[in-house]
């Protein structure tokens, strides 16, 4: 009668093989001559084959060709190691082959029991498909995203998609835009480039008809992917669509799919994928969806972006013919009222007609100026406001830029103050730039300053940069209305609307074209100061 002991050994002995036997992962057993002695329901599913017609076959049978020369000689160096138990291949990972001739990639463990010429080795592997997918999918969608946000052009970002599709989803892919009242192959990429080139110039003189029955008028007309992944489907219609894809590639037509391309409810355009070898899965399906997706939201902002581009070029435009067309009658005003106020013969003018002649000339040269501004705000825009800095010296600069505004202030009752130290090093500023940005500042203050108060025009060096400042005392601005301080055609509450709001943004581009900052610090009650910065001259 067997001992508690052997009773207990038994009990264990038989749930370790229950629970070897229905593992999910493969657990493998061979002999010395690496025949397969072991097989359980793991490695079955795994694998492909039976448990009966693998045993008694050499393990090599489980592993691609180009690995089974140094495969036998590797596990008999294992063999005769002091080591007992290890992970295989590259950071544990290795190639697996299963019954269909399909490779799947395996994270395994070798271990070996017994001595020479009766050793056992043993094999746990885990199909690690599904994780390495995932993780490539996560890879691929990361790129698609940074690669999709690197452009904002229209027709670029249109090639990106098909370029990130090539050859990850398919070997070959035609992005179809909707352009000019027809839907476009706008972008083809192929595996061989030439072919490419050829499709897309075929796809651009033929655009697709919507009304036909080619896939990628199916999925513009339904808004639905389209996806076949044998191109000998019983479907009629199917197969009647398929026989437009000619062009792609040699009959008979491969597996594809055809994905909508969709952004804020409106079709954009579709993404067609195919594929000449393997067909497609829902893995597949989903990947394309995904790049789709991103690919929709990036096609969508890149033709917004183009708009607007288009939109303020046009402006540009506008605002240039408008102020040129203008400056001449507005010249021609301020000219003949120059005229009228200092006649040559020395007759004078009525009262009257000497207030009304001023009147008009003063608002002459306000729409001179506004036209200025408007030019300038539209140069700060563009990026094209042009400075010429050389070394100028300091303190002339502001004595005559203040010599200059002294006249504005005084007609207001305002004092205009300079705070300087001595012997300041010189700057590097284009004068008259430097002239139209002290002036914006310190007419913004008169403008906002009561009578009797003073305007404090100070300047210090720190860290090299030489730093201006222009405060006053009055009302001040809410943390809310300082935040827009230098956004153009902006006016806080507190104005009487003088002026279309640009000098402070023009202020603002011309102190940032020297490479300088400009800010401003602000409470409501204790007036406004406003600093910038230019670099001194080494």
């Amino acid at each position: 009668m067997p001992s508690t002991e052997q009773i207990r050994e038994s009990i264990t002995d038989a749930v370790l093989a229950g629970i070897v036997t229905i593992s999910a992962d493969a657990v493998i057993c061979v002999d010395e001559a690496q025949k397969i002695i072991f097989f359980n329901e793991g490695a079955e599913s795994i694998f492909g084959y039976q448990a009966e017609e693998i045993l008694g076959q050499q393990l090599e049978t489980l592993i691609p060709e180009r690995y089974r020369p140094s495969h036998a000689s590797h596990v008999r160096r294992f063999g005769n190691s002091e080591t007992h138990a290890r992970r295989m291949g590259e950071r544990g990972q290795i190639v697996g082959l299963r019954k269909n001739n399909q490779e799947f990639p395996a994270e395994a463990a070798i271990s070996h029991l017994g001595a020479p010429g009766n050793r056992v080795y043993s094999v746990v592997l885990r199909d690690v498909t599904d994780r390495r997918r995932a993780h490539e999918t996560q890879s691929f969608l990361a790129e698609a995203g940074e690669t999709l946000a690197s452009s904002l052009g229209y027709e670029q970002t249109l090639r990106n998609v098909a370029r990130l599709a090539v050859p990850r989803i398919g070997d070959a892919c035609a992005v179809h835009a909707f352009f000019n009242g027809q839907f476009l192959g706008i972008a083809v990429e192929h595996v061989d480039p030439e072919r490419g080139r050829e499709i897309e110039r075929r796809r651009n003189e033929h655009p697709i008809d919507v009304a036909s029955f080619h896939p990628v008028a199916n999925a513009i007309r339904n808004q639905r992917a389209v996806i076949w992944s044998d191109s000998k489907t019983t479907d009629p219609a199917l197969q009647d669509s398929l026989k437009e894809l000619g062009d792609i590639f040699t009959e008979p037509p491969p597996a594809g799919m055809v994905i909508p391309l969709i952004a804020r409810g409106q079709l954009l355009g579709v993404l067609a994928l195919y594929r000449e070898r393997r067909s497609y899965d829902d893995d597949d399906l989903f990947l394309a969806e995904e790049l789709a997706r991103r690919a929709a939201l990036a096609i969508d902002n890149a033709r917004l972006h183009d708009l607007v581009h288009t939109g303020i070029r046009a402006r540009d435009d506008m605002i240039g013919i408008v102020s040129h067309d203008l400056r001449n009658p507005v010249n021609a005003v301020k000219m003949l009222t120059g005229v009228m106020l200092d006649r040559p013969n020395g007759e004078p003018l009525s009262p009257e007609v000497a207030n009304y002649a001023s009147v008009i000339r003063q608002a002459a040269e306000q729409m001179d100026e506004l036209i200025q501004d408007l030019l300038d705000v539209t140069r700060v825009e563009a990026g094209r406001l042009a400075v010429s800095a050389k070394r100028e010296n300091t303190e002339e600069l502001l004595s005559d830029t203040l010599r200059m505004l002294a006249p504005v202030a005084s007609e207001k009752g305002i004092s205009l103050k300079l705070n300087a130290p001595d012997d300041l090093p010189d700057v590097m500023a284009d004068r008259e730039r430097f002239r139209q940005a002290i002036s914006n500042l310190v007419g913004n203050a008169v403008k906002f300053s009561p009578s009797g108060t003073d305007i404090l025009v100070r300047v210090a060096v720190l860290d090299g940069e030489m730093v201006f400042s222009v405060g006053d005392r009055g009302m001040g601005m809410t943390a809310e209305q300082l935040a827009h301080a230098f956004d153009r055609f902006w006016q806080s509450s507190r104005t009487d609307r003088q002026g279309a709001g640009l000098g402070l943004a023009i202020t603002k581009g011309i102190v940032e074209a020297h490479g300088g900052r400009i800010w401003a610090e602000s409470s409501p009650g204790k007036g406004s100061t406003f600093y910038f910065t230019l670099p001194v001259a080494n």
